[in-house]
């Protein structure tokens, strides 16, 4: 097949889909192709002689030695049309007789879609309530909860307590046993607790090993009263890791109540307390706050 001649060959270079120059080893620019002349808005004659640096929007004066990016991107592409923020990847290809052949990419497409994943993969983390691994509610599902009930709780004195639960042997369970081990107790953990609350209580998963229980028009004596409840069942709660291996929970408990001037924070910040208080005290101690 025969090659293309010089004319072609330069019809083809002005007019590639990606920008295109030729620096010498100072950095300034030789030649540019009609890609980069119409999307910095210029004519090609405008761009020769200044350095690569300047076209990329970065003035750096000529004669100064890093006249050349010191990475590939990507960059903004300086002095381009209005309203348009074009970004680039730049491709710089092997000198040949001190010139340098650098090519650059219009990534804008890409790079305002990975944006918009990016938020809407945020929009959808706000909008889940659901821990994936439990069922339960999440962090912030349990906070949004809370709100109205402790709105509630001030406005007409109702009770409501809140209580921490944490898994103290989680950690070992990890390490000995494996993550699989330790997903399974959280599941069977999940359920146990799900059998055992109210239809109008809220049970959530904060963490690797740390739950919480939001009862409304619950005093903190019933609270009290149900976390010793746990303690006494979970007690007797083997968990089946495999056929030859089971575990047992160990855990700790931290209860707290609704007191006038507490806001939502203040509820669940007592409550973890009380929960590491416990967590000292060791297994199964329950304290209150």
């Amino acid at each position: 097949m025969e090659e293309p001649g010089h004319d072609l060959s330069q019809h083809i270079l002005a007019n590639l889909p990606m920008a295109m120059v030729i620096t010498d080893d100072a950095g300034l620019v030789l030649w540019c192709n009609q890609t980069l002349s119409r999307w910095l808005d210029c004519a090609p004659g405008q761009c020769v002689g200044r350095t690569e640096l300047a076209l990329l929007g970065k003035h750096v004066p000529v004669g100064q030695r890093e006249n050349s990016p010191a990475s590939n991107g990507p960059f903004v592409l300086g002095q381009s049309q209005p309203g348009v923020d074009r970004r680039v990847l730049r491709c710089p290809l092997p000198a040949k007789d001190e010139q340098y052949i650098v090519c650059y990419i219009d990534i804008s497409e890409e790079e305002a879609l990975r944006k918009d994943r990016h938020q809407l993969a945020q929009q959808l983390a706000q909008h889940n309530t659901v821990d994936p691994l439990s069922g339960l509610l999440n962090n912030q599902a349990l906070d949004k909860g809370l709100e109205p009930l402790v709105s509630r709780s001030r406005r007409y004195q109702n009770p409501l307590s809140v209580v921490t639960m944490e898994v103290i042997n989680m950690d070992d369970v990890t390490q000995s046993l494996g993550q699989v081990a330790a997903d399974k107790m959280v599941v069977s953990l999940s359920q146990f607790l799900r059998d055992q609350m109210r239809w109008a209580d809220m049970v959530g998963r904060l963490n690797t090993g740390q739950f919480m229980f939001i009862l409304p028009e619950t005093n903190r004596d019933a609270a009290m009263a149900l976390a010793n409840k746990l303690v006494t069942q979970l007690k007797e709660f083997s968990i089946q890791v495999d056929d030859q291996t089971s575990v047992q929970p160990t855990v700790c408990f931290g209860v707290t109540a609704w007191e006038k001037g507490d806001d939502a924070r203040l509820l669940t910040t007592r409550s973890k307390e009380a929960a590491s208080t416990a967590r000292s005290q060791g297994a199964f101690a329950v304290q209150t706050a």
